[in-house]
């Protein structure tokens, strides 16, 4: 009787073993964030960079930042505008109990901290949470030139870069990638007839009209090579039809020629799988207090026509944050995306941007 009894849990385990290897692969919710968390820093300056807010204030919205991501629990962070690393990602980390990998975009002329400027040591980082094994892919620099490293940084222009990770999510390796382009208006007819109506109206002069029109001409070009340099990269690093996240801050909206790239590289558009018909501004002057303090949109004919570029795309409503994904990950697999942070705690927002959260099902072996 015992013999039988043996054989027959025997039995049962195979056939159990057998249902469960026809049943369906697991499905695992994947939560990323991506917030440009702002420097606060008008980039002006040799010995020391300007800065918008003191320094009692700039650690307000560290905390108000803490607080919603511990709220939200993503289990991946992209964060742009780090200043000064490696010890805000560091902190951010700590504080969120993750794992962090970084790199410093910019610092101009440092040894380590040591070097001006010296309040300015900025770059990009991926957080992820513990057990998922983040591992750095390193990083591309995709324009700037000079030395650029997590050690030494010797440039006097501007550089951006995307920054590689890897994590082991659902069975799987996910290549996640953080990324921050050129900040330039956009080639785009309405922006145009936009600088058009400023020298119309005397804040341009017709030399002044001709440089500011070729300014953002040659930006697009700028940012457009950036994101072509990016895409490569990311082929390069990630094997075909693995599961691949890119987030980051773009500065371009989703129907620019430089951003037609992306789409035609096979990425999608997490928020607006979800969101088709909302805009999900993520830079929007009209709510965003620390733009409304800080940031000044007067227009006037003695200012450097690249300025008054600038001043004029600042204060235009944008979604220039996303987060893409890609490598076998469908529409279907979107099941969430919302903009995050773009409501005020204590009377301030933490950033100058609004950040986007998605949850995409990542499906297992």
């Amino acid at each position: 009787m015992k013999v039988k009894a043996s054989i027959s849990g025997i039995i049962a385990i195979i056939i159990l073993i057998s249902l469960s290897s026809l049943s369906p692969a697991q499905s695992e919710e994947l939560k990323v964030v991506t917030i440009n968390v702002w420097s606060g820093l008008n980039y002006e300056g040799t010995t020391k960079m300007g800065e918008y807010e003191t320094k009692e204030v700039r650690e307000k919205r560290y905390r108000i930042l803490v607080d919603e991501l511990k709220s939200l629990k993503p289990d991946v962070i992209g964060i742009n505008e780090a200043n000064l690393l490696p010890g805000y990602a560091r902190k951010l980390a700590r504080d969120l109990n993750m794992d962090y990998i970084y790199s410093v975009g910019m610092g101009g002329i440092k040894f380590g901290n040591l070097g001006i400027p010296t309040n300015f040591r900025e770059g990009d980082a991926i957080l992820a949470t513990k057990g998922l094994n983040l591992k750095s892919l390193g990083k591309k620099r995709l324009s700037g030139g000079g030395i650029i490293s997590n050690v030494i940084t010797f440039h006097m222009s501007e550089s951006n870069q995307v920054l590689g990770g890897l994590i082991d999510f659902a069975g799987k390796n996910v290549y996640v990638y953080n990324t921050h382009t050129h900040a330039s208006p956009p080639n785009v007819l309405w922006y145009m007839e936009k600088l058009e109506n400023a020298y119309l109206e005397g804040k341009l002069t017709e030399e002044g009209y001709k440089i500011a029109k070729e300014k953002v001409i040659e930006d697009q070009k700028w940012r457009s090579d950036e994101i072509e340099t990016l895409l490569s990269w990311i082929a390069e690093t990630a094997p075909e039809g693995a599961p691949i996240v890119l987030s980051g801050d773009f500065n371009a909206e989703a129907d620019t020629s430089e951003m037609k790239q992306v789409f035609d590289a096979g990425f999608i558009d997490t928020y607006k799988v979800v969101n088709p018909d909302d805009p999900g501004y993520t830079w929007n002057p009209e709510t965003n207090l620390n733009i409304r303090a800080y940031y000044e949109s007067e227009v006037t004919s003695d200012m450097a026509p690249e300025k008054v570029a600038d001043r004029l795309d600042d204060f235009i409503q944008k979604r220039i944050d996303f987060i893409f994904v890609s490598g076998g990950i469908t529409p279907d697999d979107v099941i969430k995306s919302e903009v995050v942070f773009d409501e005020p705690m204590l009377g301030r927002h933490p950033s100058d941007h609004y950040g986007v959260m998605s949850v995409v099902d990542i499906k297992g072996d």
